[in-house]
């Protein structure tokens, strides 16, 4: 037998299981169950002002509410889609600070769903090149809307054809598309999941967001889109006096997703107004204190 065959032996032997277990296992159990990332969409005011620049967002999202996982809106830059500088500098900026880039919201001029299947094939083709340039952040997916009007059955297949085709096209890069509830029928979470339900692929998911079911039960929307959940939005437009948030019961819904069953992350994304940096926090402090209540 040789020596280092004879150490592992004894190791196997003389370190208790529960130890092991215990040395092995710790980094897992530091990581909490559900983790805040922010939305850029929450300073739009400032950036459609031109008072912030989208290059200094992770800086500015670091300094003032100290959450270093990050989600970005392709609205703030959509000129950039084909500069390489920007692509490496944003990259840089977001490297250098240690961020941990989640998702890209993206918006578009062409309906993923759309009843002209030549648009959703553009749709799907436009939304790649998106998916391409998050990557390069380090996301995981992007978050894309299927909310065209019309009759709920046709849009349901129209948004499954459309989905189909962006996922066949982010599946090398590794990239998910998430759908969020955010008008006409998807603003129904019963649609979402039948839409789900329907594609059927594994870099299909969903993001429930918190403020965006229209005549539908927030909380039961919430439940339906849970099972396809990639990542969670936490919506805001006013945290009051006490610090809860004016719309949401904030125990009830994370209880929700924990029962869930749901790791991941939540991103904040307050509308509240002028003062989004002291909402924001505001959230944060929301998110944190029911965690500590659920455990």
């Amino acid at each position: 037998m040789t020596t280092s065959t004879s150490r592992r032996s004894f190791l196997a032997t003389a370190i208790p299981a529960a130890f092991t277990a215990s040395l092995f296992g710790d980094e897992e159990k530091k990581t909490p169950w559900l983790q805040i990332s922010l939305q850029q969409y929450s300073f739009a005011s400032m950036f459609r002002s031109k008072a912030l620049d989208p290059l200094d967002y992770p800086k500015f999202a670091i300094d003032k509410t100290g959450i270093k996982a990050l989600e970005y809106f392709n609205g703030f830059f959509e000129d950039k889609i084909d500069s390489a500088e920007f692509l490496a500098e944003l990259k840089k900026r977001v490297g250098d600070l240690g961020v941990k880039s989640q998702l890209m919201l993206c918006r578009s001029d062409l309906a993923l769903d759309s009843a002209d299947a030549n648009e959703r094939k553009k749709a799907s083709a436009l939304l790649a090149r998106w998916g391409e340039f998050a990557k390069e952040l380090g996301c995981h997916s992007i978050r894309v809307d299927c909310r065209s009007k019309g009759n709920r059955e046709e849009v349901k297949k129209q948004a499954a054809d459309g989905l189909h085709q962006l996922c066949d096209l982010l599946k090398p890069m590794k990239m998910n598309a998430i759908v969020e509830n955010h008008g006409n029928w998807s603003s129904k979470g019963d649609w979402v999941k039948e839409v789900m339900e329907s594609v059927k692929v594994d870099n299909c998911g969903t993001l429930p967001d918190f403020g965006n079911f229209k005549g539908y039960d927030k909380y039961q929307g919430v439940k339906d889109m849970l099972p396809w959940a990639k990542a969670i939005c936490a919506k805001v437009h006013q945290i009051n006096e006490d610090g809860e948030a004016a719309h949401t019961d904030f125990h009830r819904m994370l209880k929700i997703v924990k029962d869930g069953g749901f790791k991941g992350y939540i991103g904040i994304e307050f509308e509240g107004g002028k003062n989004s940096v002291a909402g924001v926090l505001g959230t944060k402090k929301l998110i944190e204190k029911t965690l500590q209540k659920l455990g």
